[in-house]
């Protein structure tokens, strides 16, 4: 006989769950509670399981499928009479929906992101078993990484020797190449955007001149970078969770590069220091940083990278987790510019300017105006 599973009630608000991956395909035999398929809603990521065991027919919605609760959802084909598990005196087969046996039950341990879809793709050759899963966690791979696997277990499923095999060929990686690995997976889950503008640096490059120690145009980045935020305070801060955490002084990281990488030491309370204090203040950090005794960006709100110092005029740098932005600096080149006095064309000296922020922190109007204002201090360094 046919039995419905249906979307169970995730709770007294929710009223309907979309469908993110189908764990099991049609023709499959299923067991009691085994683990269908995963659902998410307003609030969290949950599985639902067989009413009772059988074999799974039909789904009824596929993923990205949003389904009111109450609705069939898939058909199980089960034996005459089966009663429906946590449901002895189930005699309508219909009535499992209400049942306890398809209420969703919360994943012990959410799936990284990806293996929803991964299974979605793959089928039964995408399940991964707890040895497996430990294997990537180890190796410092990723669900995603699956697909470029080779498996050779039942159905195609990747087994532990097969990850192995994968790991044979090449040369793994450093353990600072790990580390920045690490960091922008994690940075690359978060919805960014980048906003850009030029900046004209005649009066920089000129002003330099006059401060002690010859700011670089990173110096000046940084500085004008904390006066702005300093001012609009709207990316001056971390996120999480939920919560933003204002910060108390505006610390910023400057990317540094190495031998096997890039590390980004920070410096404290750059709003409060001076051109020429700063000048001295990050010397010293990226001394250190070379030196191979910072490592991580502690508690910066947000880091500057002058990739112009590599003869690039744009791109767009990847904020670390944790961070709401990072400002980037192209190289200064030459540009026309039309002279009213001469009537005629003369030569202006201009970078492009990246910044590219977490947009659950910020919206475009917010980043926009904070780059506007750091471009507006670079072109006007005796604010500065």
């Amino acid at each position: 006989m046919k039995l419905d599973v249906r979307m169970p009630q995730f709770g007294e608000s929710a009223a309907e769950a979309t469908i993110v991956a189908w764990l099991v395909q049609p023709g499959a035999q299923v067991a009691a509670e085994q683990e269908i398929v995963e659902v998410q809603t307003e609030k969290s990521l949950l599985t639902v399981a067989a009413p009772a065991a059988g074999i799974l027919v039909e789904h009824r919605a596929g993923p990205g499928d949003a389904v009111a609760v109450g609705d069939v959802i898939a058909l199980l084909n089960v034996a005459e009479g089966t009663p429906a598990q946590g449901a002895p005196n189930l005699t309508n087969p219909a009535a499992s929906a209400s049942s306890s046996a398809t209420e969703p039950r919360p994943i012990r341990s959410r799936p990284p992101r990806g293996e929803a879809f991964l299974r979605a793709a793959m089928g039964d050759a995408a399940f991964i078993s707890p040895a497996v899963r430990a294997r990537l966690l180890e190796a410092g791979l990723t669900i995603s990484d699956l697909a470029t696997i080779h498996g050779t277990g039942a159905g195609g499923r990747v087994t532990v020797n097969d990850i192995d095999a994968y790991l044979a060929h090449g040369e793994p990686m450093n353990g600072v190449r790990q580390a920045v690995a690490l960091a922008m997976s994690r940075s690359w889950q978060r919805p960014l955007a980048t906003v850009a503008r030029p900046a004209r640096m005649d009066a920089l490059l000129a002003h330099r001149r006059t401060i002690e120690g010859r700011p670089s145009a990173t110096i000046y980045a940084l500085r004008a970078l904390a006066v702005a935020l300093a001012a609009q305070p709207t990316l001056a801060c971390r996120l999480y969770g939920n919560r933003l955490l204002k910060a108390q002084s505006v610390d910023l990281a400057v990317a540094v590069e190495i031998e096997d990488g890039v590390l980004t030491p920070v410096i404290r309370g750059v709003e409060k220091l001076s051109l020429a204090e700063l000048t001295i203040a990050v010397g010293q950090v990226i001394d250190r940083a070379r030196a191979g005794r910072v490592s991580d960006a502690g508690s910066a709100v947000a880091t500057v990278s002058n990739y112009g110092t590599f003869g690039l005029t744009w791109a767009t740098p990847i904020p670390l987790p944790g961070q709401a932005s990072i400002l980037g600096l192209g190289s200064v080149e030459n540009v026309p510019e039309w002279d009213p006095a001469i009537k005629g064309w003369g030569r202006a000296r201009q970078a492009e300017l990246t910044l590219t922020f977490d947009h659950r922190i910020a919206d475009g109007g917010a980043a926009g105006r904070l780059l506007q204002q750091v471009a507006d201090l670079l072109e006007h360094p005796t604010k500065l």
